[in-house]
């Protein structure tokens, strides 16, 4: 009965795991802020917050699923034009920038 205190003590008085390191700026949401704020900014008319918001979660959503580069993603996330994009859609693979495309035709509108 000892050794099982013993074991519990040592269990509960080791020490605390190393907090996770700070997520990188670069990641799959900021990708798709980069181009919905490009999309947004071409725009004449805002489109409605709902629409904006449901695509980027798409996008950000693919990103994941499809394990884009981090490359990729802070590629993305820095696109000022359209030019920007297609440098970085280049960052893609053919499958990835296939599902995006698919996602998006396939969402509702």
């Amino acid at each position: 009965m000892r050794w099982l205190a013993a074991a519990v003590l040592a269990a509960c008085s080791a020490p605390k795991p190393a907090p996770a390191p700070p997520q990188s700026a670069t990641s799959c949401e900021a990708a798709a802020d980069g181009m919905i704020g490009l999309l947004v900014r071409n725009q004449r008319e805002k489109p409605p917050e709902e629409a904006v918001d449901k695509l980027r979660v798409l996008i950000a959503t693919r990103c994941r699923a499809d394990r884009w580069t981090t490359e990729a993603q802070g590629c993305l996330a820095k696109v000022a034009t359209p030019d920007d994009v297609n440098v970085c859609g280049e960052l893609l693979t053919e499958q990835q920038q296939a599902a995006l495309v698919k996602a998006q035709e396939k969402a509702p509108r």
